[in-house]
């Protein structure tokens, strides 16, 4: 693992810095991801990594058909910022994890900095498509939000500062930073790093105690995500069943589910009523849905996040996983655990995976329709 007092050094040692908005209206495990390439964005072009991390809720969204719910990018009505969205309580990214970067907290974040938008190219495409202007209309207000949120970090922190649209949508290949003695792909590279911000804070990590021993999960397990809800809206929900089967579960086998809608994991427990399941799925749990998240009380909210976290650090220790190309926790495993070959997609073949997780999730979710055992 990448020793964080080394990144540290080398990230407070280049003179220019980049803050990055953690929190912009995708699920949390899509802007995890978008973070850690924004971190090897920083440590190729030599920039100083920061993070605002405020609020994780609703921001708006961008013209239908160009994006999906999980993928909206900022408002283009004023109305929307009149009253900003509310924040977790307590301190931001430290909310959760331990810190590894100075963390900002100035609100104009919230509307002036997010990720990067579509290029033309495909803008002009969405446009002949549906043909309709607001994309162009869109992408336009985007350019102006940018420029605006240029001169107000200028105008707090006294220098010219990047933002998250500033960041190139695709990473490097390769990486070479001799500061932290890094040279390898990018795989190599997304996963030292991380392991390093994988830090849950001591409070979550003695929860996470408590739960295993609660479920009386044991030491060897395997694992599966099944994903319900708002996820339909952009790519095909995959049943449970074929995901199971690709672990070739043994009779008395445990097996752990991170699932969003207990319909689902009652389906595969009734399916293979020979194996274990464990999860901390609730049994009021019906589905995921990002925008009715957005609304909830920051309590809720925060709770749910942290069953969230629980659920994935018990994935990252199993021994075996699969999941799907489309969800935002099955990715990340995916991509920490890229050289693991008890680390499958049900719906992308192994030798295609590494080429396939960091393309878009439309992209992502053709491939998945095409090659997925079965549907929801």
């Amino acid at each position: 693992m990448m020793d964080i007092k080394q990144y540290q050094r080398v990230n407070e040692s280049f003179q220019r810095r980049l803050i990055y908005h953690v929190g912009n209206n995708c699920g949390f495990f899509v802007e995890l991801n978008y973070m850690l390439n924004a971190m090897l964005y920083c440590l190729e072009h030599g920039l100083r990594f920061q993070i605002y991390f405020d609020a994780l809720s609703s921001a708006g969204h961008p013209p239908r058909g160009l994006f999906t719910s999980q993928f909206s990018v900022l408002s283009l009505s004023p109305r929307a910022h009149k009253h900003p969205p509310r924040g977790l309580p307590g301190e931001g990214w430290t909310e959760f994890f331990l810190p590894f970067c100075t963390e900002v907290h100035e609100p104009f974040h919230r509307r002036y900095n997010f990720h990067r938008p579509p290029s033309w190219r495909r803008i002009i495409r969405n446009t002949l498509r549906e043909r309709s202007f607001r994309f162009v209309v869109w992408k336009l207000k985007t350019m102006l939000l940018t420029v605006i949120g240029h001169v107000k970090a200028y105008r707090v922190y006294g220098e010219r500062v990047l933002l998250g649209q500033d960041v190139a949508s695709e990473p490097a290949t390769y990486y070479h930073i001799p500061a932290l003695g890094i040279q390898g792909d990018y795989y190599q590279v997304y996963g030292e790093l991380a392991r390093m911000v994988w830090r849950l804070r001591p409070e979550i990590l003695a929860r996470e105690t408590e739960v295993v021993q609660a479920l009386r999960l044991p030491p060897h397990y395997a694992g599966i995500q099944i994903r319900g809800g708002d996820k339909s809206s952009e790519a095909q929900l995959i049943d449970g069943r074929p995901m199971v089967a690709a672990l070739a579960p043994a009779d008395g086998d445990s097996v752990f589910v991170l699932t969003d809608d207990v319909r689902l994991l009652n389906d595969v427990r009734a399916a293979f009523p020979r194996v274990r399941f464990f999860s901390m799925c609730s049994p009021t749990d019906k589905g995921y849905d990002h925008q009715a998240f957005s609304k909830a009380s920051p309590q809720v909210r925060k709770a749910a996040i942290v069953r969230l976290l629980i659920s994935v650090d018990l994935l990252l220790a199993a021994r075996q996983f699969v999941g799907s190309i489309t969800t935002g926790p099955s990715v990340f495993i995916m991509k920490v655990r890229s050289d693991d070959t008890a680390v499958r997609a049900v719906d992308c073949p192994s030798h295609q995976l590494k080429s396939v997780l960091t393309l878009t999730i439309d992209r992502r979710a053709a491939i998945s329709a095409l090659l997925s055992p079965s549907s929801v």
